[in-house]
């Protein structure tokens, strides 16, 4: 039974996630060339007279940022679907990059304390909180609309 309203979802189902796709993917050729002028960059920092530890530090916990993205946007492709557990995991690293780019030592202790509850909760969330495909058994697992699931062989 064909009513107007699914006709009209799968004719914009149809057009609209390639064109997702083609973003996407040009989203990840340009965090691809942000990471090789990054890594150029740290080379370049690497062999300098003088090495600025925080400097380098910064750049490779950036470099682990970029490659988190880029592996939520390779998730994305293939499952049509943001990863949660993914992104907690870059909002974590990407804390710490900050955290050590800014130094522990220059924060006041409210931002200490309001950080350390954040990662806190983060960690407490994507360890104890079942956000991970693989822990979860398949009934739970996230299937798109219309996409249909054959039965388990007994």
């Amino acid at each position: 039974m064909n009513t107007p309203h699914t006709l009209v979802h799968r004719v914009a189902r149809r057009f609209l996630e390639p064109t997702q796709d083609v973003l996407v993917l040009g989203i990840g050729v340009a965090l691809f060339g942000l990471m090789v002028r990054t890594l150029g960059r740290l080379f370049g920092e690497l062999f300098a007279p003088v090495l600025d530890f925080r400097v380098v530090i910064g750049e490779v916990l950036f470099m682990l940022v970029m490659v988190e993205v880029v592996r939520l946007l390779i998730i994305y492709l293939e499952e049509h679907r943001v990863a949660v557990d993914f992104m907690m995991e870059l909002g974590i690293v990407s804390t710490l990059r900050e955290v050590v780019l800014r130094g522990v030592t220059e924060l006041e202790w409210t931002q200490v304390a309001v950080l350390t509850a954040f990662l806190v909760g983060l960690g407490a969330l994507l360890r104890f909180g079942n956000l991970r495909a693989v822990d979860r058994p398949a009934a739970q697992c996230h299937v798109p609309v219309g996409d249909v699931v054959p039965p388990e062989k007994s």
